[in-house]
């Protein structure tokens, strides 16, 4: 429709041309000096135009090449009116020679030329208008006086016709007009292109204009009626470039450089909004793959977050599989199940930016030899952007977003966005596979540290362990069982300084040591003295540790504790719980020369002996703690419950308390003597 429109304007504006070409002609045949006129003021109409319209424009037009040919074209205008004033037969001023018309013909043209010459160097220069306007003024005046009142003036036309001068004269503007054609196509970028178009045909058509004067020995004669016909259309282009443009598309003359700069400062706030919402998405995705140490959980978050950043149609992640690369993760992609295996030609984009270890940003998928076409045609993928995930120093995947449009594109800010993200995800990949490591080993400390007996002769026993670090698993709480002569069974419960696994390591090496001083007929306070001494050269500085050590006499009940810095134990009987004051003496590791003292209380069957890290009662809700009275109360309804069940329930208790507050880790042992077989 909208050439259809475009056709019927030229063929209308054809037929009108040729209708005032043909008027002109008749004109020319009834009188020369009608058509010499008509022609004239045509052109001096058309410059009182341009000028009007630039110069009042002044103050928003930024391109100081217009406002140059603005001013010039009401100077021009002036020196061809007074042409056409004193032409022969005009009759205005008739004491005038017949060579001042042709002279001042010349020098129109020449201060034309001359100004379309000099005019881009001013493009970025601000021009001063009042200075400007007040130069063409003095420039005019010296013009007019040299020809007609100093009549000082080279000859242009004698009685042999057009002199020598006035020949080279035309040959040199031609060449000034050339010129400054090819210096308005050197700074194109800073025109509309359609004005752009139409200015250069009107000074192309302008020198053809002026060959033709060069030529002409009659002024009846082809030549000078050509010459007359191209100065109308080269009028004719400049109106169409400036007067009528300004008029219909102002943006095109008047305002381009300004709107330029603004569709140039909306395209940067785009770009900055658009990083800035990348920002925000990276940010956000790096939180949330930092709330998991589970890799598949951190590269499905990933996904789904980046997927929709860079505004994907479709996207998958890629995990490395010997030599070739399995669908681990997809976005909308039923084309590509996951546990697709890719090769080198189905997946060869793949292995292309993996191999280079930088992001491949494809526009156009079904003409790139990087990208298999059957491929991405079954994806229906026509763009894709694909971003190598490193860890370790080798690629372990590969994240590809889809755009199934082909009319859309990735951009720089999406590649950055995913280079950005790829460097997140390394470092998340790292984490995991740290964790993974940690955990193997913090299992094997656990399986060391917590390994405790099903059951021993004469003791019922519960026991439970929560570690503060979810990393490890494992803390600096440990406990133990195991029967030390006769009747008698060592219970150990006790506590490193410390989370984690540097914490575990040092309680395996307490937990150790305390074992190995457990002789046949020890005493609690013996063991634990003699522990001290290797204890303060064994564990590092500043590490110390707390613990009970009861011995339990399953066929009096009697039992003999020490503590060294641990909490209180209870005693649950079937009248209530009661918490005995452990004689707290000094932690372990720190002084050797420390001594300790032990106590004594009894146990009859069915009774309960529980003891507990400091974790129990220090769990925080917030500022609130657990505290020994929310123990003594839960303990007090557990009077008559087994060792496990006693043991189960105050770690559930504190873990509805805590919730996921956990500050430090949880270790809880009970025994109740079993009557004899």
């Amino acid at each position: 429709m909208e050439t259809r429109h475009h056709l019927r304007d030229g063929l209308t504006g054809s037929l009108i041309a040729a209708a005032v070409l043909a008027l002109l002609y008749a004109a020319r045949l009834e009188s020369y000096l009608l058509f010499h006129s008509l022609a004239e003021l045509f052109a001096i109409v058309v410059s009182a135009g341009v000028f009007i319209i630039l110069w009042n424009s002044r103050k928003f037009v930024q391109n100081q090449y217009l406002l140059i040919l603005g001013v010039a074209s009401l100077a021009v205008g002036v020196l061809d009116m007074m042409h056409l004033l004193t032409y022969k037969g005009m009759g205005v001023l008739p004491n005038v020679s017949i060579d001042v018309p042709t002279q001042l013909w010349v020098a129109a043209r020449g201060l034309q030329a001359i100004t379309l010459v000099i005019a881009p160097a001013f493009f970025r220069k601000k021009l001063n208008m009042g200075l400007l306007l007040s130069a063409w003024a003095v420039a005019i005046s010296l013009t007019l006086a040299t020809i007609m009142w100093w009549q000082v003036f080279p000859k242009c036309l004698g009685a042999d016709g057009l002199t020598t001068f006035k020949i080279i004269a035309e040959y040199v503007i031609s060449g000034l007009f050339v010129i400054a054609l090819l210096l308005l196509r050197r700074n194109a970028e800073r025109f509309q292109p359609h004005l752009l178009r139409v200015l250069s045909w009107s000074i192309g058509i302008t020198v053809l204009s002026e060959l033709c004067f060069t030529l002409y020995a009659d002024p009846y004669g082809p030549y000078n009626l050509l010459g007359h016909y191209l100065r109308i259309l080269a009028a004719y282009l400049l109106y169409k470039a400036i007067v009528e443009t300004a008029l219909n598309e102002p943006n095109a003359v008047l305002f381009r450089e300004l709107d330029n700069t603004n569709r140039a400062l909306s395209e940067r706030e785009a770009r900055i909004r658009r990083e800035a919402e990348l920002a925000q998405t990276l940010s956000t995705i790096d939180a949330a793959v930092s709330s998991t140490l589970d890799l598949d959980e951190i590269l499905s978050r990933a996904l789904l977050g980046a997927a929709q950043a860079v505004h994907a149609d479709t996207a998958a992640i890629s995990v490395r599989e010997g030599e070739k690369w399995r669908v681990s993760h997809v976005y909308r992609l039923a084309e590509l199940p996951i546990g697709t295996m890719l090769d080198e030609e189905e997946g060869q984009h793949l292995f292309v930016a993996a191999a280079q270890h930088s992001p491949l940003m494809v526009q156009d998928t079904l003409n790139d030899a990087r990208v298999n076409a059957d491929f991405a045609r079954r994806l229906g993928a026509r763009s894709l952007l694909t971003v190598p995930l490193s860890g370790g120093g080798q690629v372990f995947g590969i994240l590809t977003f889809h755009l199934r449009d082909p009319e859309r594109e990735f951009r720089d800010s999406d590649k950055e966005f995913a280079t950005r993200l790829a460097i997140s995800l390394a470092l998340a990949f790292e984490n995991a596979r740290m964790y993974a490591a940690q955990r193997e080993i913090a299992e094997t400390l656990q399986g060391a540290m917590l390994t405790f007996p099903d059951a021993l002769p004469g003791l019922a026993l519960g026991h439970a362990y929560r570690s503060a670090d979810e990393l490890a698993l494992s803390g600096g709480d440990f406990y133990d069982a195991f029967v030390l002569d006769g009747n008698r069974v060592a219970l150990v419960l006790g506590d490193v300084a410390g989370k984690g696994i540097a914490a575990a390591a040092a309680s395996a090496t307490v937990r150790t040591t305390l074992h190995a001083f457990s002789v046949p007929g020890a005493r609690p306070s013996e063991v634990l003295a003699s522990a001290n001494e290797a204890l303060v050269r064994l564990l590092p500085e500043s590490v110390f540790a707390t613990a009970t050590y009861a011995i339990v006499d399953t066929a009096t009940g009697i039992v003999d504790l020490c503590s060294a810095g641990h909490p209180d134990p209870f005693v649950c009987t079937t009248t209530g719980c009661i918490r005995h004051d452990a004689l707290r003496n000094r932690p372990l590791g720190i002084w050797p020369d420390a001594t300790f003292e032990e106590f004594q209380i009894r146990l009859s069957l069915g009774d309960a002996f529980v003891m507990f890290s400091d974790g129990l009662p220090d769990a925080r809700r917030g500022r609130e703690f657990f505290g020994e009275e929310r123990i003594d109360r839960i303990l007090d309804s557990l009077r008559d419950a087994a060792p496990q069940l006693i043991v189960d329930s105050l770690m559930s208790e504190v873990t509805a308390f805590s919730g996921e507050q956990h500050t430090d880790d949880i270790a809880i042992l009970a025994a109740s003597v079993l009557p004899a077989l």
